[in-house]
């Protein structure tokens, strides 16, 4: 049966394999693939920001031009939408009309 060369464990949903060809645990796998990354002084691409923005550079929603959104979201276009001029693009396939605008922001009630 397979173990883990770095912490014995015999259970895991992916086997990996280290630097030199040890089988690793999911776990350890990832923890040593990060601490190398760490090392090497690289950064997943996620974690890299594409484009900076300046000071000046205040993003709007295209739709209801509001500045403040959990979420910012793209049209068809490209154009930046706001979380709910976004979703209700997506979901009624025209824009948000400006009269259901709120300047409040309400979490869920879970």
């Amino acid at each position: 049966k397979s173990e883990c060369a770095n912490c014995g464990a015999t259970s895991t949903p992916l086997w990996r394999r280290g630097l030199n060809d040890e089988l690793n645990c999911n776990a350890c796998g990832l923890f040593a693939k990060l601490v190398i990354e760490a090392e090497n002084g690289s950064s997943s691409p996620k974690s890299r920001p594409s484009q900076a923005l300046s000071v000046d550079d205040t993003v709007c929603c295209y739709n209801c031009n509001t500045t403040a959104t959990p979420l910012w979201r793209k049209d068809d276009n490209g154009r930046t939408l706001c979380n709910a001029c976004g979703l209700y693009l997506k979901l009624h396939g025209e824009r948000r009309p400006s009269a259901m605008k709120s300047d409040v922001i309400r979490k869920r009630a879970r």
